[in-house]
C-alpha cells in the first residue's frame, strides 16, 4: 500500500506505507535515538508530530509493553528507512504493526531518511500530512496553536507512594511514565492535571514538581502555570524538566524562543564548564538566554554543540529545572543525577 508526506512547499515523498490504515497531519520533526522506539511512540511530548528515526533501521528488537510512556500512541505518525526487512520474524512484524493500528499511529516505510533529515536541518521544522493521497491541495496550519497540555494531562489527580518520607505537588504537563518513577524515589507523589487549583492544593506539600509535555511553552492556556509557578516559589521549592524547565523560566522574567528544528535524541551533550554529561533531550523550544539578563535565574549548562540553555538555577530561592530528560527512557544514565539533586535540596530545608 502506498503512502505519502505531503509538504508544504509542495514536495511529496512516497513510500509503503503500515501501521493504522488512516491519513494524519502535525509537525515533521526527527529522533537521532537509535533505541527507544516504543518509548518514543508513546511520549506525550510528540504530541502533534510525525517523528522521523534518522537511524537507518528500526525493529532490531521486539517491543515491549513495559516500555511505554504513556497509555496511548502520541506522535501523529512515524517515517522510516527499513523496518519490515528488520523484523524479520513474520510475528515481530505482525506484533509491529498490530500495535500500531491499536494506537492509532500510521506509518511509512522504505523512505529516504537522511534526505529527509537534511531537509529538517536545513529548512527547519516542516509541516506535513501523511496519507494515502499524492493530493498538494490542504491546508497547513500550525500544529504547535493547539492546547496540546489538555490533551496529554492527567484526567484526574492520583497518589503515587514515594519514599524518602517528602511529599510533592507534582504538576502534570504530558508526563512520560518513566519521569513519574524516578521522581517517585525522591518523595510521595500527588499528580494533578495542570489545570487544577494548584494554589489551594500546594499549601499540603514539600515542594512542587513541573513535568515535561508538548507545546509551545508561551500557550495562554500555560498561563495559569506561570503565575502559580511565580507565587509558589516564595514558599517552597519548585524544580522542573524539559516544558517545566521553560515554565520556570517564564516565571522569573525570561523568555522562550522556537528552534529551528530542535534537540530530539539520546546523545547530547551538555556541560557545566568542567563537567560534561550525555543526556536525552526532546524539545523544539528553548529559553533564551539574553533574556534572562537581569533576572534571579543564573544559567548553570549549555549544550555543548548549540549552547542552548540546559539547566538554570535560580540565585536565592530553592529553585532550579533542566531542560533535558534526567529520567533518560531511552538514553544514558549521567543526568539521573539531577534527581539526587532535588533529594538533596529539600533535605536541606528540614
Amino acid at each position: 500500500m502506498k503512502r505519502y508526506l505531503v509538504f508544504q512547499d509542495g514536495t511529496v515523498i512516497e513510500g509503503e506505507g503500515f501501521g493504522h490504515d488512516g491519513k494524519s497531519y502535525g509537525e515533521l520533526v526527527f529522533t537521532t535515538s537509535m533505541t527507544g522506539y516504543l518509548e518514543s511512540i508513546t511520549d506525550p511530548s510528540y504530541r502533534n508530530q510525525i517523528l522521523v528515526f534518522a537511524s537507518p533501521t528500526i525493529g532490531n528488537y521486539d517491543i515491549s509493553m513495559g516500555s511505554e510512556e504513556s497509555g496511548q500512541g502520541q506522535v501523529a505518525g512515524i517515517v522510516t528507512r527499513d523496518a519490515h526487512s528488520v523484523l524479520r520474524s513474520d510475528s515481530s512484524w505482525d506484533h509491529f504493526q498490530e500495535y500500531l493500528r491499536a494506537k492509532g499511529v500510521p506509518g511509512i516505510d522504505l523512505v529516504d531518511t537522511r534526505q529527509l533529515v537534511r531537509k529538517i536541518r536545513e529548512g527547519g521544522t516542516l509541516r506535513c500530512h501523511m496519507s494515502n493521497s499524492p493530493s498538494t491541495a490542504r491546508a497547513f496550519p500550525d500544529p504547535m496553536d493547539a492546547d496540546l497540555v489538555s490533551l496529554v494531562t492527567c484526567r484526574t489527580q492520583y497518589h503515587v507512594p514515594g519514599r524518602n518520607g517528602h511529599s510533592i505537588l507534582f504538576v502534570d504537563l504530558g508526563a512520560k511514565r518513566s519521569l513519574v518513577r524516578e521522581m517517585s524515589a525522591v518523595g510521595s507523589l500527588l499528580v494533578v492535571p495542570y489545570d487544577a487549583d494548584l494554589e489551594m492544593m500546594a499549601g499540603e506539600y514539600d515542594a512542587v514538581f513541573l513535568s515535561n509535555g508538548p507545546g509551545d511553552p508561551s500557550h495562554p492556556s500555560l498561563s495559569g502555570v506561570v503565575d502559580f509557578v511565580r507565587r509558589a516559589s516564595e514558599r517552597m521549592p519548585v524544580y522542573g524538566v524539559c516544558l517545566g524547565h521553560q515554565i520556570i523560566s517564564q516565571a522569573f522574567g525570561g523568555r522562550t524562543t522556537k528552534m529551528k528544528f530542535g534537540h530530539r535524541g539520546s546523545n547530547h551533550a551538555v556541560g557545566d564548564g568542567t563537567h560534561v554529561m550525555i543526556t536525552t533531550h526532546n524539545h523544539g523550544y528553548a529559553v533564551d538566554e539574553a533574556s534572562l539578563a537581569g533576572t534571579p535565574l543564573q544559567v548553570i549548562q549549555r549544550d555543548i554543540n548549540d549552547g542552548t540553555v540546559e539547566k538554570i538555577k535560580h540565585r536565592d530561592l530553592h529553585v532550579f529545572s533542566v531542560q533535558y530528560h534526567p529520567e533518560a527512557s531511552p538514553g544514558p544514565h549521567d543526568a539521573r543525577v539531577f534527581f539526587q539533586e532535588i533529594l538533596a535540596d529539600m533535605e536541606a530545608l528540614q
